[in-house]
């Protein structure tokens, strides 16, 4: 049976429960292949506060949801301004940032993750933001090589903290074309 076709929607209030149940899945996910450190182990609906920020994102429409029959298969938090987390100047300013984008890790998930970047895109352009920028785990050579190949270059790595651990991320930028 073909896979019904994906649509993508601004998130509401109503949709944080299918949203924490698509991170908690993916972190499950990590965890289970051996990266912790990705994520963490404490599944993101019960980290305290974690669901009222979701929320928050869904109110001030930050949040992008890829649904196939109504099911939640995906999610993109993107927008203008950088998080203080990453190291100043590193990131053209006006730049729309990606703060998440995941994918359902079975089969409805596939096609998934291209949707939702092709999406930042149209976002980041509809803004006039000279570029997209992400930060990510820098233990991971896969998330490295899909990036590259998507065109985000990585500019600089620091140290953040997961579960009180110390851990390395990369920061990605993709210069967007001038339009006009």
């Amino acid at each position: 049976m073909p896979r019904s076709s994906l649509a993508l929607r601004p998130a509401t209030v109503a949709d944080v429960t299918a949203l924490l149940a698509l991170m908690d899945s993916v972190q499950a996910w990590l965890v289970a292949r051996g990266r912790p450190e990705q994520w963490g182990t404490v599944p993101f609906s019960r980290i305290p506060g974690f669901p009222g920020r979701v929320a928050g994102w869904a109110r001030e429409g930050v949040i992008t949801l890829a649904e196939r029959d109504g099911r939640c298969v995906g999610m993109l938090a993107a927008a203008p301004g950088v998080p203080p987390r990453i190291p100043a100047g590193t990131v053209p300013g006006g730049s729309m940032f990606i703060h998440t984008v995941l994918t359902d890790r079975g089969a409805d998930g596939r096609g998934v993750g291209t949707a939702l970047l092709a999406e930042a895109e149209r976002l980041a352009v509809a803004h006039g933001a000279p570029a997209l920028a992400l930060d990510h785990w820098a233990g991971s050579p896969e998330l490295g090589r899909l990036y590259d190949e998507r065109g985000y270059v990585k500019v600089t790595e620091y140290t953040g903290e997961q579960a009180g651990e110390p851990v390395r991320n990369a920061v990605r930028v993709r210069p967007l074309r001038a339009s006009g």
